[in-house]
């Protein structure tokens, strides 16, 4: 496919970005603890400004052999809500529910969900399948307990936004394995699918390749997990799949898997939505409200959520 050119907001966002990072030590010469304060202190201002909601709370949730705590943005009082379980991406490795929380109120408000935020364990301390089972767990959390947190069991779609995307793209695999009530949909922003990163984008932007390769191998530490489907999904079965959305930016070295993955999954029957929006870059979806292009992405998943969710 053709390659467009950077985009001049993001540009503009991407600069000023990096002069806030550049504050901070190198999160990949740190060790974890320093990186992940910095990247949290780096990115404080994408969690600010943005829709208000009606009530925002967390609440440890109980699950097979722990608690997780999860935040519930509610844009209205109204009981009975659809239901978004959003999972925040960093590589598996950093980032919160503090980092992705302007992302997660935008699609509170314009979606007119409640938005569920899963504070997952990270890697390497927890690699793969750590992550995944937690966030299955929170599914059936949630459906046994959505009459006493107002929403609507019955119409719960999941997303995420990179590693956050790809956990929830596992999530939605795993639960259709496994015969549980089918999810409504799965919002999938530039998910990474492959841990060959054998794409043809790696080679346009390989630049992208190290890091990605660190993140793969900080989550995935046994040889035999490259091999999973949950870990990687093009190599799963995507028959019986919950609709899908899947966006990308196409300067993002991943837009070829994801490209691929709506390939198979229109093949296999799941009613799939792919936009591959020009001009951006990977995590474009973060720059909401400075980028217009952003905006335009989460307006779109919006409204494919209120479709699904229906």
């Amino acid at each position: 496919m053709a390659i467009s050119e950077l985009d001049v907001q993001l540009a503009a966002f991407n600069q000023k970005r990096a002069a806030a990072t550049a504050q901070y030590p190198d999160p990949y010469k740190s060790p974890l603890d320093v990186a992940r304060r910095s990247i949290e202190a780096a990115q404080g201002t994408l969690a600010t400004g943005g829709p208000r909601m009606a009530r925002t709370e967390e609440r440890w949730l109980v699950i097979p052999g722990r608690r997780i705590l999860v935040r519930l943005h509610y844009p209205t009082e109204s009981a009975g809500l659809p239901a978004l379980i959003f999972l925040h991406g960093g590589g598996w490795v950093w980032n919160s529910i503090d980092t992705h929380d302007r992302v997660a109120r935008e699609y509170a408000v314009r979606a007119n969900v409640v938005v569920i935020a899963p504070d997952y364990s990270l890697a390497p301390e927890y690699p793969f399948p750590t992550a995944l089972n937690e966030c299955v767990a929170v599914v059936r959390a949630l459906r046994d307990a959505a009459g006493s947190l107002h929403l609507d069991g019955d119409r719960i779609a999941i997303g995420g936004d990179s590693a956050g995307a790809n956990i929830a793209l596992a999530a939605a695999l795993a639960l259709r394995d496994a015969g549980d009530p089918p999810l409504r949909g799965a919002l999938l922003n530039y998910p990474p699918l492959d841990p060959t990163l054998q794409s043809a984008s790696y080679q346009t932007f390989s630049a992208q390749l190290r890091r990605m390769a660190w993140y793969w191998g900080q989550y995935l530490q046994r040889p035999v997990d490259r091999q999973h489907p949950y870990a990687a999904p093009l190599l799963a079965a995507l028959a019986g799949l919950p609709p899908l959305r899947i966006q990308v930016g196409d300067l993002d070295a991943l837009v070829d898997e994801n490209i691929e993955l709506a390939r198979l999954a229109g093949q296999a029957g799941v009613d799939t939505e792919l936009a591959v929006y020009p001009g951006m870059t990977h995590a474009f979806l973060r720059a909401v409200g400075e980028v217009d292009r952003a905006s335009e992405a989460v307006q779109a998943a919006s409204d494919w959520l209120i479709r699904v969710l229906a």
